[in-house]
């Protein structure tokens, strides 16, 4: 319900709807406190309350919410500090945005979000020092906490973070060196302007590029590569005072070291004793979809090769049994060495947040840390399609050939209204228009009733004004590439993304589909391919192009049933009648000029109208 002009307070009702998972009630105009009862909501995974004119504390009950992924209350008019109860939240782990709100101080509890991809805390009044516990925090890679009046030092344990890739700390009250350490993280964006640090300025990792790393208005910073213009470091200076300040440092830490480190030891074994049974316990109890590395391995049996769905262009897809809900899943695992994995991570994790529909495959977590060796280690979690994807039932290998059924005329023509439905929406219906950009048989995949479900969001893009609109930055996302034989002639010469390149792959499925023939089949060649070869079947011989199994299907259909139910006589030429107008889609979806293709919605009225026509003639066992 979010986007409206809603106002009032937060209905008392919605404590009680204890099924809930999603909920967005965010840009509107909702006053008062957010209600306790939320915290019944115990299989809520997202939570968006963002831009309204909330008031008072952010409730503890939320952490009642343990299944929670993602949690959204920025741009209120909340106050205090951040409740132990949600820093402590481990199932976050999207993202936490609690920015232009609050007041107080971090707190250590914000080490315990060991999962969480992103953090915003920009735009608060937050101040004092940056607990050291952030450092546990290693699957995290944007940190936002710029106009802040956080102070002190970074802290050093910030170098296990080893998945930061955007750090913004702009416009606080921090001093000190800047740590060499972030030098070796991999971080792509770096701002620290604003803010009173001092001494010598790293020169390697993300301090090579000026464009990257922001450090203007820190007057006492010099050295660093000639980019950043700073001046000469004194170095005789910093070296007396380094020498000072290591020699209190070091006295500190013996004297902490001589008198807590027995109890520091004991403390921890009950520590872990008591979470490892927690979190059993919760698991177990719940469902939650804690998903780890190591979960996943044992889920797939170690990545088996006994267990894979597919490949795709950034990764593997596993079937896998997960041990928190007993369920079936489909794992896939991020090729983080294939150039744009992870920008491909990153776009699946944002499309399928904002959208839900019955024919788009469902993401139900995602897990972004590190393996057994420290590398790392990105993966999604998926619904599972008991009927594996369209291209395997179109294009059998010999094994599945002897296992399957073959898809029949009705069965394909409601596969492709399906795939349509999703593409409508995708262009029309969501809330920010999105291009699929990789439609293709291998993408689209059925359930137990062979209804198809389009998946695969990693090359998924918001038009440009929906991009601008909710200030995501495509311009170093992955470029536009799809697939050989399916990717729109326009992208080849640098056209913006647009919904017509989605329509170009969709008759291209449809094609492939009807005819049986993959675009890239040996045949087209010398300037003949699958749209020529099928626009010219138009002219009065779309028989010969058919996939030879439905003409097949046709044959054995008239010999055992002659009469439909209204009793009117049916003929060959009634199916081909459907299968011309079928065709007619295919073609007309596919001009070289995206001006000139069909809406989606448009193909799929047609579609809808072949499925009525074919079910007037054909009995339905």
């Amino acid at each position: 319900m979010r986007v409206n002009n809603i106002s009032g307070n937060i209905p008392l009702e919605i404590g009680n709807m204890n099924k809930m998972k999603l909920l967005y009630l965010s840009e509107n105009n909702f006053l008062g406190k957010i209600l306790e009862s939320i915290g019944n909501l115990r299989l809520l995974t997202e939570l968006d309350l963002a831009s309204n004119n909330l008031q008072g504390s952010i409730p503890p009950s939320l952490g009642n919410c343990q299944n929670l992924l993602l949690l959204n209350l920025s741009t209120n008019n909340l106050s205090g500090n951040i409740p132990p109860e949600i820093a402590g939240l481990s199932s976050l782990s999207i993202y936490l945005d609690l920015s232009h709100n609050l007041t107080g101080s971090l707190q250590k509890e914000v080490g315990k979000l060991q999962n969480l991809g992103e953090l915003r805390l920009d735009k608060n009044i937050l101040s004092q020092h940056i607990p050291s516990s952030i450092g546990s925090c290693i699957s995290m890679e944007r940190l936002y906490m710029q106009d802040n009046f956080l102070e002190g030092p970074l802290p050093s344990t910030m170098r296990s973070m080893r998945g930061l890739r955007v750090l913004n700390f702009l416009n606080n009250r921090l001093s000190g060196q800047i740590p060499d350490f972030l030098g070796s993280l991999n971080l792509t964006n770096l701002s620290l302007s604003y803010n009173d640090f001092e001494g010598a300025l790293p020169t390697r990792g993300v301090f090579v590029s000026s464009i990257s790393t922001s450090i203007v208005g820190n007057k006492k910073l010099c050295g660093g590569l000639p980019d950043f213009q700073l001046p000469k470091c004194d170095y005789e200076e910093s070296k007396r005072r380094r020498t000072s300040e290591t020699a209190k440092v070091l006295i500190s830490i013996v004297s902490a070291i001589i008198g807590v480190a027995s109890m520091l030891s004991l403390l921890y074994f009950f520590w872990y004793k008591h979470n490892n049974k927690a979190s059993t316990s919760r698991a177990s109890q719940d469902g939650l979809l804690h998903v780890s590395y190591h979960s996943l391995l044992k889920a797939t049996g170690g990545f088996s090769s006994t267990n894979p769905l597919g490949m795709g262009s950034f990764g593997s897809v596993y079937k896998g049994l997960l041990d928190q809900t007993q369920s079936i899943v489909a794992i896939k695992i991020l090729d983080l060495t294939r150039h744009g994995a992870s920008k491909s991570f990153i776009a699946e994790c944002e499309a399928p947040r904002r959208i839900r529909h019955r024919n788009l495959v469902k993401v139900l977590t995602a897990c972004s840390g590190f393996d057994f060796n420290g590398n790392d280690f990105k993966a999604l979690v998926y619904e599972f399609m008991s009927n594996s994807s369209l291209d395997e039932w179109l294009h059998p290998n010999a094994s599945q050939y002897m296992a399957r059924s073959k898809l029949s005329l009705l069965e394909r023509v409601n596969i492709a209204i399906d795939v349509a439905c999703a593409l409508d929406y995708l262009h029309h219906q969501c809330e920010m228009s999105i291009v699929h950009c990789d439609l293709k048989p291998s993408n689209v995949v059925l359930d137990d009733e062979k209804n198809g479900h389009v998946g695969d969001f990693g090359l998924a893009r918001f038009l440009p004004e929906a991009a601008h609109k909710l200030l995501i930055d495509q311009s170093s996302s992955i470029g536009v590439k799809g697939s050989f034989g399916y990717v729109a002639p326009e992208y080849g010469s640098g056209s913006a993304v647009a919904i017509e390149g989605d329509v170009y792959s969709f008759r291209v499925l449809v094609l492939e589909m009807f005819t049986g023939k993959r675009p890239t089949n040996d045949m087209f060649e010398n300037g003949l391919n699958l749209h020529h070869f099928a626009k010219a079947a138009l002219a009065g011989q779309v028989q010969k192009v058919i996939d030879p199994l439905l003409l097949q299907e046709n044959q054995e259909w008239e010999k055992s049933q002659t009469v439909a139910p209204d009793g009117k006589n049916t003929s060959w030429f009634s199916i081909l009648e459907c299968l011309v107008s079928i065709i007619d889609i295919g073609v007309t979806c596919s001009s070289e000029s995206p001006r000139e293709r069909i809406d989606i919605s448009d193909a799929l009225t047609k579609l809808k109208g072949i499925r009525k026509k074919l079910l007037e003639f054909i009995i339905i066992a």
